[in-house]
């Protein structure tokens, strides 16, 4: 065989290898164990307005990656379970669930109140845990000792969140305020109480603070003890049914005066269908601060 015969014999061996080596890493990466990503959701409860859409982002993204080839090869796969509501016990069982199915990382609701059964079920497996939008540095050792050092949130920190508040408040030249505290969940009460404090510590007057909770029907009554508190801000965290009930409240009472919540009001679906009620407030809007104009 002369020289050039074997260069070129030589060649298509190599074009061959290649071709089957190539061939192995698509066989390979199709038939790669998935890195299963298990999901327990809120899709009918409080939770809904925030689960649903972080869920649904999070498919599309893992579309997109598994049209990629995955990760190092190995496709993502999301596994559900809707916790319907976050009752302990169903949110537990929705932990049970996803570990059985072969949960390699655990995504939960976005409330660490809510969120519990299924972080701890998580963490105690040795499992990664992760909130979209937990608010608050309980997702994390505080609440959960050692084991915690595996949850993690991509949610704002209440604290800068009420902090925020106030430094937005004080530029607006408000020096007064009335706050409003949800009892229902710690994002909502470390929300305020990082507003006051920092209000304070800038100069501003807390003339009026109140309490109502979520499902014990007296938001009215604190919105009525803060109406006869005359201030330049309301100030609250909440959302469910009470936050469209605190802003139509004030509003119902013929009191304009701006009212700022945390980004637990997201969304329109608290917005009052009356025009007249509709000047409130966020801090979702703009990061790191609230916003200042009319929800839509």
């Amino acid at each position: 065989m002369n020289r050039t015969r074997r260069v070129a014999v030589l060649a298509v061996a190599l074009a061959m290898l290649a071709s089957l080596a190539v061939a192995a890493n698509v066989s390979a990466s199709r038939s790669a164990k998935p890195i299963t990503i298990g999901w327990a959701f809120d899709s009918t409860g409080n939770m809904k307005p925030f689960d649903t859409p972080a869920l649904a982002a999070a498919k599309i993204r893992v579309a997109q990656i598994n049209a990629k080839g995955g990760v190092t090869g190995r496709p993502l796969k999301i596994v559900t379970c809707d916790t319907q509501g976050n009752t302990p016990a169903r949110s537990k069982t929705c932990a049970l669930q996803l570990l059985g199915k072969g949960a390699d990382i655990m995504f939960t609701t976005c409330d660490v109140d809510y969120a519990t059964p299924v972080v701890q079920a998580s963490i105690k497996k040795g499992l990664l845990t992760v909130a979209p939008c937990i608010g608050t540095d309980q997702m994390g050792p505080k609440r959960f000792g050692a084991k915690g050092k595996l949850a993690f949130s991509f949610g704002n920190m209440a604290q800068d969140e009420g902090s925020a508040m106030a430094q937005f408040a004080w530029s607006k030249g408000w020096r007064t305020a009335g706050t409003g505290t949800n009892t229902l969940l710690v994002y909502f009460q470390n929300v305020v109480q990082a507003f006051e404090a920092r209000f304070k510590q800038l100069g501003g007057k807390i003339v009026s603070h109140q309490s109502y909770a979520t499902g014990q029907n007296n938001v009215n009554n604190a919105v009525s003890q803060l109406n006869n508190a005359k201030a330049d801000v309301y100030v609250t965290s909440t959302s469910f049914g009470e936050l469209p009930a605190f802003v139509s409240g004030f509003r119902s009472l013929g009191n304009n005066t701006p009212i700022i919540n945390s980004w637990a009001g997201d969304g329109t679906y608290w917005v009052p269908s009356s025009p007249m009620s509709r000047t409130t407030t966020s801090s979702r809007t703009r990061p790191c601060s609230a916003m200042t104009r009319t929800r839509r």
